[in-house]
């Protein structure tokens, strides 16, 4: 085997699983908010070899983002999509970086996001804020992108990833038909951030994406992590029927299916979504 930056990556193959890892260079990814989840999984996103990650962030670094992997003191001020872009490119110059310094719920920015979005064979969820993460997910059952959705909680103790394929698996609205109550501290805004967490949640953010482009393995369905009692534990979802989003009688079906979307019912779906 001739020696490269993938070739422990490959050897993967030995033990019995059909993979070719070279498959990896045909797809884009999108990562939405490049925080303590998004620098970790871009990172493990090019060193493994992927085609073109494509990344979205509006925010700038600032001291509190320190404890977090990937930003330094002299990033201070920067953009943060600048500034992991052209880290990515030094750990790995054969993946196409693209970036976008803009809130996804700019309504000047929605018609270039879904543009963008469409192109892409996975997203991986990054974002600490509820609306946001709600209009993600709206958007990717609107345009059947599947995506791996993630966050810790606000103690940063503790998080979840939750892979959702629109149409086949649950959605993140239709967490209400989990089987067992989980906590609800799911996606907001950051108070408290454990790098150690992030890292975790992130690792099994990517080990789920590689399974899903590279078909083989299981996917997990909704598991948490419990840094506290070191415990993973995996809960059964199913879809809702009645879930707004992508339920049977949704609005959001009901215009997929339209051969278009006029722009007036698309700004009135997303008004809906975010009430």
């Amino acid at each position: 085997m001739t020696q490269n930056r993938y070739t422990r990556l490959k050897a993967i193959e030995e033990f019995g699983y059909d993979i070719n890892w070279d498959d990896l260079k045909k797809f884009h990814v999108g990562i939405v908010g490049v925080g303590g989840l998004g620098c970790v999984s871009a990172e493990m996103v090019v060193r493994c070899g992927i085609g073109k990650l494509t990344l979205f962030d509006f925010d700038t670094v600032e001291a509190v983002n320190l404890n977090r992997h990937m930003f330094k003191d002299e990033h201070i001020g920067q953009l943060k999509v600048l500034v992991a872009a052209n880290i990515l490119k030094e750990i790995n110059p054969e993946v196409k970086i693209k970036y976008f310094n803009r809130d996804i719920m700019d309504l000047n920015f929605e018609s270039e996001f879904e543009n963008e979005i469409k192109q892409m064979d996975v997203i991986l969820n990054g974002l600490d804020n509820i609306p946001a993460r709600e209009y993600l997910n709206a958007k990717c059952i609107l345009l059947n992108i599947p995506y791996i959705d993630a966050g810790a909680s606000r103690s940063g103790l503790s998080g979840y990833v939750h892979p959702i394929i629109p149409y086949k698996t649950a959605c993140a609205k239709c967490l209400s038909s989990i089987a067992i109550d989980i906590p609800d501290e799911r996606g907001e805004p950051c108070v408290a951030s454990l790098p150690s967490t992030m890292a975790i949640l992130a690792s099994i953010q990517i080990q789920e994406m590689l399974k899903y482009l590279l078909k083989f393995g299981r996917l997990i369905d909704y598991l948490m992590y419990n840094m506290i009692t070191g415990k993973f534990l995996e809960y059964v979802t199913k879809r809702d029927g009645n879930c707004p989003i992508c339920g049977q009688k949704s609005d959001i079906k009901n215009k997929l299916v339209k051969p278009k979307i006029s722009q007036g019912d698309l700004n009135d779906l997303i008004d809906k979504i975010k009430e």
